[in-house]
C-alpha cells in the first residue's frame, strides 16, 4: 500500500488558486484539477481564508451566532406587536362601524 505524501505549496500558491475560486466562474473542484490538486485541499484552503476574512473584522463565529439569536428573537417580537395591532385595528373599525 502506498503511502500519501503531503505536499507542501508555497504560500502565494495557496493565495492564487483561492483567488482564482473566489473571482472565477469555474467550480471549485474545476479549478484544483486545473492546477493538479485535490479538490478537497482547495475546498480547505478557501474556508480557511473565509474565515480569516471574519476573523480579521474583528467578530468571531460565536459574535455571529449570538447576533442571530438575538435578532431572530427581536424579528420575533416584533411580528408579534404588528399581529396585535393588526387585530386592534380591525377591532376599532369593527366598533366605529
Amino acid at each position: 500500500m502506498k503511502k500519501k505524501v503531503k505536499k507542501d505549496y508555497t504560500t502565494e500558491f495557496r493565495e492564487r488558486a483561492v483567488s482564482l475560486v473566489l473571482k472565477s466562474d469555474k467550480s471549485t473542484a474545476q479549478i484544483a484539477r486545473d492546477l493538479g490538486i485535490t479538490g478537497t485541499t482547495l475546498y480547505a484552503w478557501v474556508n480557511s481564508k473565509k474565515t480569516a476574512s471574519v476573523e480579521a473584522d474583528g467578530t468571531t463565529n460565536a459574535q455571529l451566532f449570538d447576533e442571530l439569536k438575538r435578532l431572530k428573537k427581536e424579528l420575533a417580537e416584533v411580528k408579534e406587536q404588528r399581529d396585535i395591532l393588526k387585530k386592534a385595528t380591525a377591532c376599532v373599525l369593527c366598533k366605529a362601524a
